[in-house]
């Protein structure tokens, strides 16, 4: 856990060091293969399948890019019962990412890049067993696996403030699956261009 609390340390400093850089933020919505909470290949241990997520995109020096995100994933919830009693398992992950982009070419109105960059998964299960007398009986579970993240993906730009952002990655790690993810992200950069233009400066 110390090691999670130091890397996604590193990752907020690193951001707050660039935050002048920020060119484009925004989120969207994904599907992902998923995994087996402790690599137990059980119904009621899967994860979930669709997630949300927010990035932003930091031009550190063309072609490069870094782009930090936060994904949450629908939990997967597995509910059962018998006249006797009634149970519900709940499957919930959170990833922090942050990867590199090498930008192949920048067009008008497309960008095509690949991606390489650290994964960390925090994953966590909740069990909810309740007898027919009514009394709750409550488990917990955690676990967190780190990876690598490996992948391509594409900004198509919408209008000169927004552009449509798809990426397919696969994820390295005790958790391996892969992901495809599309949002809308907001260029930061011409929207600051029209501030200026409205300030006269």
């Amino acid at each position: 856990m110390k090691k999670i609390t130091f890397i996604l340390l590193v990752i907020f400093m690193t951001c707050g060091m660039a935050k002048a850089q920020f060119t484009k933020i925004g989120g969207g919505l994904g599907y992902t293969t998923g995994y087996n909470f402790h690599e137990m290949e059980w119904d009621y241990n899967k994860s979930g399948h669709f997630n949300f997520f927010g990035k932003s995109i930091i031009e550190v020096n063309l072609p490069f890019h870094l782009a930090p995100s936060i994904t949450y994933f629908i939990p997967h919830v597995r509910k059962e019962s018998t006249q006797f009693d009634e149970s519900k398992i709940t499957v919930s992950t959170l990833m922090v990412d942050i990867n590199g982009h090498y930008v192949f070419n920048s067009l008008d109105r497309f960008e095509f890049y690949g991606l390489a960059g650290l994964d960390i998964l925090l994953a966590w299960k909740k069990d909810v067993f309740t007898p027919q007398s009514g009394s709750e009986q409550v488990t917990k579970e955690k676990d967190n696996a780190l990876g690598l993240n490996l992948g391509v993906g594409t900004y198509m730009k919408i209008s000169e403030s927004l552009d449509l952002n798809i990426e397919a990655k696969y994820l390295v790690s005790k958790y391996n699956q892969f992901m495809l993810n599309a949002g809308i992200l907001i260029n930061l950069q011409y929207l600051n261009k029209k501030e200026r233009e409205k300030g006269g400066i």
